[in-house]
């Protein structure tokens, strides 16, 4: 009686695979695609030529998918010995903020009339994915290029140095530089974003989003961590 009861269990087994969207849109840097597996052994996503694994966490995944300037299909596959099941969904477009090349030159000659030869940015995006840079300031920036096209920008620092008169300071002038190469207001941009975490206590919270010529600026604050994405 075990083994019949075991193995009517194991037929009862069986491979699934949802998504909780068909399409998704741009959440900052990339599109986060959300969904369900159960009885796999093993997940992967396919996106652009590339194949991946992914993660599952009790039964749920996210895969993060940068945006580009065209849709993308991401093909994802979950597999349990002969069998496997695939499900496809969309990643919608989203508008570029600069070409990247043109921006990366813009950025170091801002900074060389500034007397910050140390912070110069590269100027050619090898291949499409994540660029970091750190400015002399200490702003860590985190860009999506996707051929060649700056996607976006995640400005992070520390949530102490956000709230000091000089890190503040600092980071003024970082993002009065990115602003302006991208076609917004830095004073103005600022001048809302002091006002919004003024009284922050660095409790987790999210700022309303701040928009500038078409730019948009959202910040989220952790108990350690200032972020701030700039996206179209």
């Amino acid at each position: 009686m075990v083994p019949m009861f075991l193995l009517l269990l194991t037929g009862c087994s069986k491979l699934s695979l949802t998504t909780t969207k068909d399409s998704y849109k741009a959440d900052g840097l990339v599109a986060v695609v959300k969904g369900r597996v159960t009885d796999a052994d093993k997940v992967t996503y396919t996106v652009s030529g590339k194949t991946k694994d992914v993660e599952v966490n009790d039964d749920h995944f996210a895969i993060s998918v940068p945006v580009a300037t065209h849709d993308k299909n991401v093909r994802i596959k979950a597999t349990s010995g002969d069998n496997s099941t695939t499900e496809i969904v969309k990643v919608k477009k989203a508008k570029p903020l600069a070409g990247y090349t043109t921006f990366a030159q813009q950025y170091n000659y801002a900074n060389l009339t500034l007397g910050k030869q140390n912070d110069q940015m590269r100027l050619i995006a090898n291949s499409n994915g994540i660029i970091k840079h750190t400015t002399a300031s200490g702003t860590k920036l985190v860009m999506n290029v996707q051929d060649n096209q700056l996607m976006g920008i995640a400005m992070n620092l520390s949530y102490k140095s956000m709230k000091s008169k000089v890190g503040m300071k600092n980071f003024g002038t970082d993002l009065g530089i990115i602003a302006q190469l991208v076609g917004a207001d830095g004073k103005a941009v600022l001048k809302n974003l002091s006002k919004q975490i003024k009284d922050a206590d660095g409790g987790k919270t999210t700022i309303k989003q701040i928009t500038s010529k078409g730019v948009n600026f959202n910040v989220n604050l952790t108990t350690k961590d200032f972020y701030l994405y700039v996206t179209k």
